[in-house]
């Protein structure tokens, strides 16, 4: 053989190479599957929820008295024509204030529930809200109507 040909190295040794330096084992997680598998699955968790959430069988639920509270309410109304009341006493804007300070003196730490017609302006709610934190209301409720 010829020095040019020892030097040289075959393509049959160089293809040997290169299959070695592919045959070199992964050492690191290829993370991208576990987050493609737990993106579906947080998909399917999102659509299958709200169907789980709500059993459709129905029950005749027993009815329950509501627990009468020992703690005593200072009412207030307010009418959608503009009356305005403390404890079924018609009252005026003006002596709004005294009225309900009278009443929280009346009853000390008793909640003042705000029982306001729908219709009312928010204008007038918030009003009564201040007027009442000023009265010296420290438990303030609005009152609702129960669902029917």
């Amino acid at each position: 053989m010829s020095e040019k040909a020892r030097k040289r190295p075959s393509y049959a040794l160089l293809r040997l190479r290169s299959l070695q330096s592919e045959a070199e084992p992964v050492t690191e997680v290829n993370i991208i599957p576990v987050i493609d598998i737990s993106l579906v699955l947080l998909v399917i968790l999102f659509v299958t929820a709200p169907i789980l959430s709500v059993p459709n069988i129905p029950v005749d639920l027993p009815k329950a008295a509501v627990p009468e509270s020992s703690d005593p309410t200072v009412a207030v109304t307010l009418l959608r024509d503009g009356t305005l009341s403390v404890r079924s006493a018609v009252v005026s804007w003006e002596g709004f204030e005294a009225a309900l300070a009278r009443e929280v003196k009346r009853f000390p730490g008793s909640a003042v529930v705000l029982r306001v017609d729908q219709a009312v302006p928010y204008r007038f709610v918030a009003r009564l809200l201040s007027l009442s934190k000023k009265a010296g209301a420290s438990r303030i409720a609005f009152g609702t109507a129960p669902n029917k």
